[in-house]
């Protein structure tokens, strides 16, 4: 690149120049001079000087050059600078001046020229020559070297003591929430000599929740053959408003140097926040992101029925803590639970929660595992841990009434229900079967003719013609009771047809044989005693299951399936009821 640069004022032979106020040794002239010239320059020595300043820059700072072209003659026919730097600077003209001066009772002119440096690169730089030209012979002047550093170094150059500063992320793909590790550094090899100690400048990292970690001490590493000490600052960040890109502006450092300040910044860092993943994620997973364990604990491990059990379960670990609220506990039959309170904060890493059990009966009750899933950033999973079962023991309140102790296992609750509902069924079939069949009041038979007294009677009165009743048997009730049930519209139901028919061979084996309990092992075991054959036993037991069956498991049952029962049961009374007579005759 050429630089061309005006003269100002040119001063040629015979020329008339008004020079205005100058000192040229002891002599001021402050008028205007007239001075004709009559010299060969060209037999006089010529000086070129290049001058750089300052010889350290950081990148966006500039420096200047200086060209200075001087003799002891009056110096005409100059040509412009001639250099290029490029690409390590961008050279821009500032200004060009003439100084005019007496040397040896002749008029002497310097020229000067003044550059800026704009750097286009970060290194060490030995700048090219400079060519200037006086009458036609080339002049060549060296600026020498200069450096540029980023703006996050400064080195002195007159101690060569280097400062530097960085900053950095442990990850630059954080998950929203997740927690990432911010670190400045300022690194040095010298220490300054001003009282005044450097000054950090953090950015504001607006959108991120942050936490200040303990300091780290300071520290030293070697770094291309130089010990730096190495002062840190750490911020635990947690990126909590958007996801996607996010810029951290540059951290600073004012250096309190002896010159003037300085101040040092690092490069820019770019994040990308990703969401939480929603592949794998568990329908119970509360927003926890980190790794965290969970436990629990109770004061005790019994309690009075009706009094409040402390139950705390803490949560620890490493993560974002503001993402952790208290887990749901599994519901616990007859265990009211009050909702969870937050009692004390131990660590940034930890929380505790209160839960208050208050049981309503006595026993044994267990508070089940509790479960706690939380999203670990580092591994990109969810993980799922969970406490161990606490058994608790209720003991009866001291002014409860005393009572048998009892399982307060649910199922127990359930035998409970099923027996009282099976008694209902017993005595309902009972008290039917009883008004369906029974004599009514006033109708006795006469025990020596076997007629109703009643029926007798109601005949005198009537004038009848009748002087005889057959007599009312055990089975002559249960043959009446058979018929009864085929006209009855209970047939229409199985479990009522079925008690019915069961009440019928019931009340016919109590009159019988006296039977005391209406129960199949009992029937067996009279039916046995009395001498019943075993076929007509088996068929008399099988007829009776059959009933059972349909009363408690009911299926429906056709009109000839009920009559098909109805003539066994009608089969096997009067097979008794024939052995009995041969057992009479």
């Amino acid at each position: 690149m050429r630089m061309k640069t005006g003269y100002g004022k040119n001063y040629n032979n015979n020329a008339k120049v008004d020079i205005g106020v100058k000192r040229i040794g002891n002599l001021q002239f402050v008028s205007i001079v007239f001075i004709f010239l009559a010299t060969a320059a060209q037999s006089q020595e010529i000086n070129v000087a290049a001058v750089v300043s300052p010889r350290h820059i950081q990148f966006g700072e500039k420096a200047r050059l200086d060209l200075t072209l001087s003799g002891e003659a009056f110096i005409k026919h100059i040509e412009a600078p001639q250099f290029n730097f490029l690409p390590a600077f961008l050279a821009v003209p500032l200004h060009s001046e003439t100084t005019p001066r007496l040397e040896a009772n002749q008029i002497a002119v310097s020229m000067a020229w003044a550059y800026e440096l704009i750097p286009q690169k970060i290194g060490d730089f030995t700048l090219s020559d400079i060519r200037l030209a006086y009458q036609g012979t080339p002049y060549f002047a060296n600026p020498g070297s200069i450096r540029v550093s980023g703006t996050d170094t400064y080195v002195d150059v007159s101690t060569n003591a280097i400062h530097q500063v960085e900053a950095e992320v442990d990850t630059h793909e954080p998950y929203l929430n997740a927690p990432l590790t911010y670190t400045f550094r300022y690194l040095y090899t010298t220490v300054l000599p001003t009282r005044e100690s450097p000054t950090p400048r953090l950015p504001t990292f607006r959108g991120f929740f942050v936490e200040t970690p303990q300091k780290r001490p300071l520290y030293t590493r070697e770094i291309r053959g130089k010990t730096f000490w190495v002062e840190e600052h750490t911020r635990t960040l947690y990126p909590q408003q958007k996801i996607g890109q996010i810029v951290l502006a540059p951290a600073e450092l004012l250096l309190p140097l002896p010159q003037g300040r300085r101040t040092l910044k690092t490069k820019p860092l770019t994040l990308t926040v990703q969401p939480i993943p929603e592949t794998g994620r568990p329908s119970h997973f509360n927003g926890a992101i980190g790794e965290y364990q969970i436990s629990a604990e109770i004061e005790r491990g019994w309690i009075e029925a009706g009094h409040e059990l402390t139950l705390t379960v803490r949560i620890s670990g490493h993560g974002n803590i503001q993402t952790v609220i208290p887990p749901t506990l599994p519901r616990i039959a007859g265990v009211m639970v009050s909702r969870a309170t937050r009692f004390e904060v131990i660590t940034s890493t930890s929380r505790a929660y209160v839960y208050t059990l208050t049981p309503v009966r006595k026993g044994i009750f267990r508070i089940p595992a509790i479960a706690y899933t939380c999203f670990d950033p580092i591994r990109a999973v969810y993980t799922t841990t969970q406490t161990t079962p606490i058994p608790v023991s209720v003991r009866p309140h001291p002014n409860d009434p005393a009572e048998y102790e009892t399982d307060s296992s649910p199922w127990l609750l359930w035998l409970i229900v099923l027996a009282i509902l099976i008694a209902a069924l017993g005595i309902g079939g009972y008290l039917w079967y009883r008004t369906g069949f029974a004599i009514p009041t006033g109708r006795k038979p006469n025990t020596e003719t076997g007629t109703d007294t009643s029926e007798v009677s109601g005949s005198r009165n009537r004038n009848t013609q009748d002087t005889e009743t057959e007599p009312i048997t055990p089975v002559s009730q249960a043959r009446q009771a058979l018929g009864r049930l085929i006209n009855s519209d209970t047939t229409e139901n199985a479990t009522t047809f079925a008690n019915a028919l069961a009440q019928v061979l019931h009340q016919y084996l109590e009159d019988t044989f006296g039977v005391s309990q209406r129960n199949i092992d009992t029937a067996r075991e009279v039916c046995a005693n009395a001498g019943i054959p075993k076929p007509i036993l088996d068929a008399l037991i099988d007829l009776l299951t059959k009933c059972d069956y349909h009363r408690f498991a009911p299926v429906p049952l056709s009109t000839g399936e009920r009559n098909t029962l109805i003539a066994r049961a009608e089969r096997v009374i009067n097979d008794i009821e024939n052995l009995q007579n041969t057992q009479d005759t």
